[in-house]
């Protein structure tokens, strides 16, 4: 009974506009079975406080100009060492041809590798390549990591780094390579990455520049709860002083083809129902400090992704087009999604599809017969 009443006065916080606490996240994260439909229920009457009905979707392209990279992160299945037969690296020419493919994108989404064949310039040349071929397209790209690898390299401060980008046509900062921001785990699956402090630097500097990222974080592997707590509640001390941030995205850890999935034992993963805990918790704990919290059908699959609508989810994502960082590791949902199937899969959640553009601005509500083809 005790604990049944710790996790009313949980729930209730974010209705009269308190903010959860890390501990608080920590109980929402390890509450029983029998809990989570109370949780569940929280976190959808919180989500339709603040974005109604709507379900928003964005019409892009994703771009992985070169699969090169010298991390060799443990939960990666898409890297390759430069002799590597599967090894890529396309052109910047290469990159804008692939563009095109999707002429009336919204959106290019554009990361690689730490590839060491390549340089900063590289990365102002794919984006100035890419801006003149679609110049309606937003430019979103570029990880934290790929920032820091590129920019100390080339002995830029990360301040003449994004000028230079934005002159090119850089449009928004990717918030990937974020995992777990605890260096702990970090060390664990992705020593050669920057840090937890480092990532922070790099993503707030982005915004102090006028730009916005997105915000994600990989669950479901050796994380523990307090891991998370402390990830989502250092996201949220940077969005209450930056208020750079668009969105949340939590990535599920797909362990199928994944050197982490092999050596810890990680076969499947994580059960549906502690899936959309995580999202419910994210909901509540952001609330209202960031209102957008975005599922992942290439990841979930399209039904269990539409499940996380009921969980505080208010976003579908992207089309994607050629997704390719979850197809390498085993996932099983797919690489693209036309714009007419993501509004069907809304309505036929009972929501409302709202076409967005990277930066959340609505361009259409409720289209009926979505006229742009994938």
């Amino acid at each position: 009974m005790q604990a049944m009443a710790k996790l009313e006065q949980i729930l209730d916080k974010p209705f009269r506009g308190k903010l959860l606490t890390r501990a608080d996240a920590v109980t929402l994260l390890t509450a029983p079975d029998e809990a989570l439909p109370e949780i569940f229920d929280a976190a959808d009457r919180l989500n339709r406080q603040v974005n109604g009905d709507r379900v928003s979707y964005v019409y892009n392209r994703n771009i992985n100009f070169t699969n090169i990279c010298g991390a060799r992160c443990a939960f990666c299945a898409y890297w390759a060492s430069p002799d590597d037969a599967g090894a890529y690296c396309m052109t910047p020419d290469e990159v804008a041809q692939v563009a095109l493919q999707s002429p009336g994108v919204d959106e290019v989404c554009m990361q690689g590798g730490l590839n060491p064949a390549i340089d900063f310039q590289y990365l102002l040349d794919v984006t100035r390549a890419v801006h003149q071929a679609l110049p309606h397209a937003h430019i979103h790209a570029f990880s934290p990591m790929e920032i820091e690898f590129h920019t100390r390299r080339a002995g830029l401060p990360l301040e003449r780094a994004f000028e230079r980008l934005i002159e090119a046509g850089f449009g928004s900062l990717c918030g990937t390579a974020a995992e777990i921001l605890v260096d702990d785990v970090r060390r664990d699956i992705c020593p050669a990455k920057l840090s937890a402090d480092r990532w922070f630097e790099v993503v707030g500097t982005a915004h102090r520049m006028g730009l916005r990222s997105t915000s994600t974080m990989l669950f479901g592997h050796i994380e523990s709860p307090a891991n998370i707590a402390e990830h989502i509640g250092r996201l949220r001390d940077l969005q209450q002083q930056t208020g750079g941030l668009t969105e949340f995205i939590p990535l599920i850890f797909i362990p199928y083809r994944t050197r982490l999935g092999r050596e810890r034992g990680i076969h499947e993963m994580l059960p549906v129902e502690r899936t959309k805990l995580l999202y419910a918790t994210s909901r509540l704990f952001f609330a209202p400090v960031l209102p957008n919290v975005q599922t992942s059908w290439c990841k979930l699959g399209l039904p269990t992704a539409l499940e996380t609508l009921d969980t505080g989810c208010n976003d579908l994502g992207g089309t994607l087009l050629s997704e390719n960082i979850t197809r390498t590791a085993g996932g099983r949902h797919g690489q693209a999604m036309t714009v007419e199937a993501l509004v069907a899969a809304i309505r036929s959640a009972g929501r409302t599809p709202v076409h967005r553009d990277t930066l959340y601005n609505v361009l259409s509500v409720n289209d009926r017969a979505a006229r742009r083809p994938a």
